[in-house]
């Protein structure tokens, strides 16, 4: 019986827990990077302004950057959670992306063969 009684009081508090939990909040909305974006490129202490576009649908992105070197297309485009990576052309070579988006804005990192910088952006 002595049992018993002190078990009751722990079983009366962990029901009295778990039945108080709140809900799991819910799982973000996917990623949809559709749009156009201001962007800022470093490139071994240069600053860069470009206009990244991304287009088309989950699964099936593609884009475009523009700068003072001219147009670039974008391909490849990977989004997992909020971030994406891509691959853009520029003729000479190909530069491999990953930014991670927050708020609509992105920031991150770039390798073009060795050489490498930051990229940030933000929506239009």
């Amino acid at each position: 019986m002595k049992r018993f009684v002190t078990a009751l009081p722990l079983a009366l508090l962990l029901a009295a827990c778990s039945a108080g939990l709140p809900p799991e909040p819910p799982a973000p909305p996917p990623l949809d990077p559709v749009g156009t974006y201001d962007c800022l490129l470093y490139v071994e202490g240069t600053e860069i302004g470009a206009t990244l576009t991304i287009d088309g649908e989950s699964g099936a992105y593609t884009g475009t950057v523009n700068s003072d070197m001219g147009p670039a297309p974008v391909s490849d485009v990977t989004v997992e959670g909020n971030e994406m990576t891509f691959l853009v052309d520029t003729g000479d070579m190909v530069v491999f992306f990953a930014v991670v988006f927050e708020d609509g804005n992105f920031a991150g990192d770039f390798d073009a063969g060795g050489m490498g910088g930051s990229i940030s952006g933000k929506k239009r």
